[in-house]
């Protein structure tokens, strides 16, 4: 039987060509690159943080959320999260929905403390969740409790703020076109000179 393995130096001169060509080949002192730092990583400090908040969420679930101020004779009661789920609704929501918070602060957490790579886009989407139904709640709590005067005072004040805006907007574009027209008048003169 013939020995078909190459020796090195049979093999020298097929390597000398091959790392010409580009094609994986050792190199003298077989140094590894460095891994480069994922983009879509979330820094560890930003992780503990955004953990940290969920777990706030969690824990602000059983402390007082609404205090009711009964009979005199009654005094007043403290509701957490927890109670909350015990009425019977929340402005018009069924009190089940109380759940979400814990839950969603413990997901969080979780979500935070793994490092997953969307971590920050579900704290976006925590705290939008979060936000979305506590203005749902004071809307509703705002129309069950306000009369006619109140409304006609915050519709004037939204209308004063979208119609301020507007003016900024308008006054500094008409500002952009004339400085625009001045340059470009200015640009003529210096060319006709």
């Amino acid at each position: 039987m013939a020995d078909t393995t190459l020796k090195d130096e049979e093999l020298a001169p097929s390597l000398a060509d091959t790392s010409k060509k580009g094609e994986l080949t050792k190199s003298d002192g077989d140094k590894a690159e460095p891994k480069k730092p994922d983009p879509n990583a979330v820094p560890i400090a930003f992780r503990a943080l955004i953990g940290a908040t969920g777990l706030a969420m969690l824990v602000g679930f059983f402390l007082d959320w609404v205090r009711l101020d009964l009979a005199a004779d009654h005094g007043t009661v403290m509701l957490n999260g927890l109670s909350l789920l015990s009425q019977e609704s929340l402005a018009g929501t069924p009190s089940i929905a109380v759940i979400v918070v814990p839950v969603l602060g413990t997901a969080l957490a979780a979500i935070a403390f793994t490092g997953f790579r969307y971590t920050a886009y579900v704290a976006i989407a925590v705290s939008m969740l979060l936000f979305g139904y506590a203005a749902y709640v004071l809307f509703q709590l705002f129309v069950a409790h306000t009369g006619m005067g109140l409304w006609i005072t915050t519709g004037a004040a939204f209308l004063s703020l979208l119609l301020g805006a507007g003016t900024l907007l308008w006054t500094r574009r008409v500002a952009e076109k004339a400085k625009a027209t001045k340059s470009e008048a200015k640009a003529s003169d210096t060319l006709k000179s």
